[in-house]
């Protein structure tokens, strides 16, 4: 039992040390002129935690530990269904309520000595058939999920 308890303790700790060393993906979002104006005036700046988390999320599953930091310009981006904001701004306005979505982001990743090693764009818009299952930010989830697969292959290794 001792046996058992040190083991588990050491597969552990073993863990821990490789996780704590390993240095996390930084990811900085900006976004272009159009895509601010969108974010204040139509969509609201709470958004903003939304697209961060979608972009992050993509850059992880697609770049893993490749790169050290991606930069990320969002120049554009329409949302599939209305906002919180949205709703708030335009009482009539319902949920069940939908259109195209998209996205037009780049960006540049870096290595851990702040070399560039790659870049990538991609601009995309959905399509009306899809439109009526989509959630909020259901296009331009896809647009940034290619995009960040179209990054990493640019990126060498």
């Amino acid at each position: 039992m001792v046996k058992l308890f040190s083991a588990a303790a050491l597969l552990l700790a073993m863990t821990f040390a490789s996780t704590a060393s390993a240095d996390p993906l930084q990811v900085t979002v900006t976004y272009g002129e159009k895509a601010q104006k969108k974010i204040e005036k139509t969509y609201g700046v709470r958004e903003k935690a939304v697209i961060q988390e979608m972009v992050e999320r993509s850059l992880r599953e697609s770049l893993g530990d490749r790169v050290a930091r991606v930069d990320v310009v969002i120049h554009d981006l329409t949302a599939n269904r209305p906002t919180f904001k949205e709703l708030g701004d335009k009482p009539g306005l319902s949920m069940q309520s939908f259109g195209i979505g998209g996205a037009d982001v780049s960006g540049k990743a870096f290595d851990a000595a702040g070399n560039q090693i790659g870049q990538a764009s991609y601009d995309w818009t959905g399509d009306i058939i899809w439109a009526d299952t989509a959630w909020i930010w259901s296009d331009t989830d896809r647009t940034l999920s290619v995009f960040a697969r179209k990054l990493a292959q640019a990126v060498p290794g």
